[in-house]
Parts: structure tokens; C-alpha cells; sequence
């Protein structure tokens, strides 16, 4: 049992203050008391030894709680044989060795030895002088006992709480190395596609034009068709190599996800000459790079099937940011969807979302247009911070 000044916990610490003082006031009693008394030499050393052995202990042979039973009970037993008359003086020192007490079969044989020391003590003065003192030890060891168990619980629900911040810090390190890994993947990706679709254009490109060089003094009007064919050619090219361009994220900050997904709308708008009305409720700013991903490409995909698919000449996207989730909702004024389809696009879409744990839904009424809803839940320590925010409870440690 270690001095109060180098305990943790507030308990603890007035357990140990508490029986100091309870220590000095018998103490105070002895000295007042037994002055003419012959054996006072003795129970002055049996009060020493009950509070310094136990309280200097420090667990090194014989841990706090059975040295408390051991001399406190010596010391009772002595004190009420000479005295002859019963004293409460076990009281405290089972209520601190309740506390002090560990879980385990110690604890019921700490609780029986507390339980009989009063009997005999009793019988040492005589069984006629009996009385309710005789419940002191059984009492107040169960007390200190559920204080014990008490701080136990708090001390595995701490524990429980320092493990759980660990694993969400981990999770935060998983998902920061997902994001780059997925980074890396995309712009590989569109590499190869760039490649692929970019490389058999100039290929193509080419060739064309060797062919022109040699038709245009033979016929000269089959070597104009044939140029314009190749811009016609390149100009699809340009087109296809701008949506890649657009679909890299710059190496340095990226922009918000409000910000993006508005920079594609009016891209949308302007190549397709579509009315697109972009709203924003709040500034989603706590959202991994593979959830902006995956709303850019659902708000890509939808716009395409809204003027594609269902005709449309005016869409409305709307981005909100909930306590638990975002929400982008893409709603057009087109003809609707008849027949209720999923294509590799759609498809596309949804797996993006369900492999981060969101997911999108898509409503048609007719001739009353399309509403795609798509939606991602927030990062972890968005919702730690919610939680801390609206946390009233107060440490009691």
C-alpha cells in the first residue's frame, strides 16, 4: 500500500487519509486513556505495528489487505482482552482493505477473517457484552468491497475506451494507405486507358494521313474527305482526352468535394448545353479520397444518363452533409426510366458506394424525370468528434 500522496485515484486517496486519521484518533484515545494502565506499553506497539506494517507494505511479501486483517485484528483483540470492554476500531481498516481488496477466492477468505474477528474479540471481554459491533468487519469490508469492484469496471471501461481511440487510430492509418493505394490504381488506370484509347487514335491518325499524302495528287477530292474524317477523328480523341485529364486529381491540396463535384456540373453544362443548378448545404470536408472519387464518378455518370438516356434540359444537383452521412442527389426533368435497368455504369456506381459502406438509390415517376440519391457515411473521426461534442459526462477519476 503505497503513501496517499503517490495514488491515482481520488478513492484511493481518501481511503488512505481517512484511515490515517482514524489511526490518530485511537491513537490520541490510547494516550489520554491509559496512562496509569500497566500494559499500555504494549498496546501502543500493537497500534504502531497495525498502522505502519500494513501502510509501508507496498506488496512486496504480503499484499495490503491481509496485513490489515492480520495486525488491525491482533490489535483488537489485544486492546478489548486488557481493556476489557469491545471497541470499533475495525471499522475503517476493513473498509480500506474492502477497497484495496482483488477479485478472487482472497477476497471471500479476506471477508470471512473480517467477519469473525469481532466474535472473537467479543468472546476476549465476554459473549454478554455482545452487540451490533459485531457486524463492523462483515459490514464494511462488503462496502469497501463494492467500491472495489466499482473501480474495476471503471478501470476495463477505460481500458475498453484506450483500445477502442487505438484501433480507430489504426483504422485512420489503414484508410490514409487505401487512399493512396487507390490513388495509385486510378492514375494507373487511366493510364492505360489513355494508352489504349489515345495511342491507336494517333496510330490511326497516322496512317490516314500517309494515305492523304498520296491522294492528294491523285484525287484530290478523296484526300479532303479523307482529312476530314481524321478531324472528325481527333476531335473525339481531344474530347476523350480531356474527360481523363479532368478525372486525375492534382498532386498537391486537392479542392473540396463541393468544389469538384460543381467543377464537373458546369463542365457538364458547358460542353452539352444543359441547364445544370448546383446546390450546397454545408462543407462535406471530412471525406476520404476514395469517397470523392466515387461521387465524382456517380454525379459523371448520372449527368451522361440524364441527357443520354432520358433526354433532359435541366438537372439539379444537391450536395448535404448529415451528422452520420453526405447525400448527393442528382435529379433531371427527362422522360424517366420505363424499364428499370442496370448497366455497366450504374452497376459501376453502386459497388463504388457499397465498398465504402454507402449505397445510392434511383427514383422515376413517368414523364416526372429521374432522382439518383447517393450516399456515404462519414469518416471515423467525424463522428468521434459529434460524439466528444455532445459528451456532458464527467470524469470521476
Amino acid at each position: 500500500m503505497l503513501p496517499f500522496k503517490n495514488e491515482t485515484h481520488w478513492v484511493y486517496k481518501t481511503a488512505q487519509i481517512t484511515r490515517i486519521g482514524w489511526f490518530i484518533f485511537h491513537l490520541l484515545i490510547l494516550v489520554i486513556f491509559l496512562k496509569p494502565f500497566p500494559l499500555s506499553w504494549l498496546v501502543m506497539t500493537l497500534l504502531f505495528a497495525a498502522f505502519l506494517i500494513p501502510q509501508w507494505s507496498r506488496g512486496k511479501i504480503i499484499n495490503y489487505p491481509v496485513l490489515e486483517c492480520i495486525f488491525s485484528s491482533l490489535f483488537l483483540i489485544v486492546g478489548c482482552y486488557l481493556l476489557g470492554k469491545y471497541s470499533s476500531f475495525l471499522a475503517i481498516p476493513a473498509l480500506v482493505a474492502g477497497i484495496y481488496s482483488r477479485p478472487g477466492k482472497e477476497r471471500w477468505y479476506l471477508w470471512a477473517g473480517f467477519s469473525v474477528i469481532p466474535l472473537i474479540a467479543y468472546l476476549a471481554v465476554g459473549i454478554n457484552q455482545i452487540g451490533m459491533g459485531v457486524i463492523d468487519g462483515l459490514f464494511l469490508f462488503g462496502i469497501g468491497t463494492s467500491v472495489a469492484k466499482v473501480l474495476e469496471a471503471e478501470k476495463r471501461t477505460q481500458f475498453l475506451l484506450d483500445e477502442n481511440q487505438r484501433q480507430n487510430q489504426l483504422l485512420e492509418e489503414y484508410a490514409n494507405q487505401i487512399e493512396k493505394v487507390t490513388l495509385l490504381e486510378e492514375r494507373n488506370r487511366l493510364a492505360r486507358d489513355l494508352h489504349d484509347t489515345v495511342g491507336h487514335t494517333f496510330t490511326s491518325v497516322i496512317m490516314g494521313l500517309d494515305a492523304v499524302s498520296f491522294l492528294i495528287e491523285a484525287s484530290p477530292q478523296k484526300a479532303k474527305e479523307q482529312a476530314g474524317r481524321l478531324r472528325d477523328v481527333m476531335s473525339r480523341s481531344l474530347e476523350e482526352t480531356r474527360t481523363y485529364i479532368h478525372q486525375i486529381s492534382p498532386n498537391g491540396e486537392r479542392e473540396d468535394l463541393s468544389s469538384q463535384l460543381q467543377n464537373v456540373a458546369s463542365e457538364f453544362a458547358s460542353h452539352t448545353k444543359t441547364d445544370v443548378i448546383f446546390n450546397s448545404k454545408g462543407t462535406p470536408a471530412n471525406i476520404s479520397f476514395q469517397g470523392s472519387l466515387a461521387f465524382i464518378r456517380c454525379l459523371q455518370e448520372s449527368l451522361t444518363n440524364a441527357v443520354r438516356h432520358g433526354h433532359a434540359k435541366e438537372i439539379t444537383v444537391s450536395l448535404q452533409q448529415e451528422t452520420s452521412q453526405i447525400i448527393l442527389t442528382i435529379k433531371d426533368d427527362g422522360i424517366g426510366i420505363k424499364e428499370e435497368k442496370y448497366g455497366f455504369g450504374l452497376n459501376g456506381m453502386i459497388e463504388r458506394l457499397e465498398a465504402l459502406q454507402g449505397g445510392m438509390t434511383i427514383e422515376s415517376k413517368g414523364e416526372e424525370g429521374t432522382s439518383v440519391t447517393c450516399f456515404l457515411p462519414v469518416r471515423v473521426n467525424q463522428i468521434k468528434r459529434e460524439v466528444e461534442k455532445n459528451d456532458k459526462s464527467a470524469d470521476c477519476g
